[in-house]
């Protein structure tokens, strides 16, 4: 009996050793993934800024460099058939989505994930009758 109470108490402290642990870390896992978590975003960030720079430094240059040898030939852009395509998708993307929302899930804020497109939509096409 004693090598049956010796083993029951060594179980007993193995299991109550696991709970202490286990109340510590909840899931029985290192904190070290966390690490990982938090680095993700921030190299992104990180990389994701220096590729943007230089994207547009190096198409700066260039833009210099073509300007320099009387190359350089200015885009034109039409505000008012942008505003017109524009008004028209973010119009009837706006329409679209109030109505889903509002089948799914009634008078609720997610219609507003509709209602602010059709809005900027609509005031796209407004500017664009108005403009001339």
């Amino acid at each position: 009996m004693d090598s049956n109470q010796e083993t029951l108490l060594n179980i007993l402290k193995i299991l109550q050793d696991i709970q202490e642990t286990l109340d510590s870390n909840p899931y029985g896992v290192s904190n070290n993934y966390k690490i990982v978590l938090y680095l993700v975003p921030i190299f992104g960030i990180v990389f994701g800024s220096g590729l943007l720079f230089s994207i547009f430094y190096w198409w700066h240059k260039q833009r210099i460099e073509l300007i320099r040898t009387n190359l350089y030939k200015p885009i034109e852009f039409n505000l008012r058939l942008y505003s017109f395509f524009l008004g028209l998708l973010l119009t009837f993307t706006g329409f679209v989505l109030s109505m889903v929302f509002i089948m799914v899930l009634g008078n609720s804020l997610a219609m507003l994930g509709g209602l602010i497109p059709l809005a900027v939509g609509l005031s796209l096409l407004t500017f664009y009758k108005f403009q001339k």
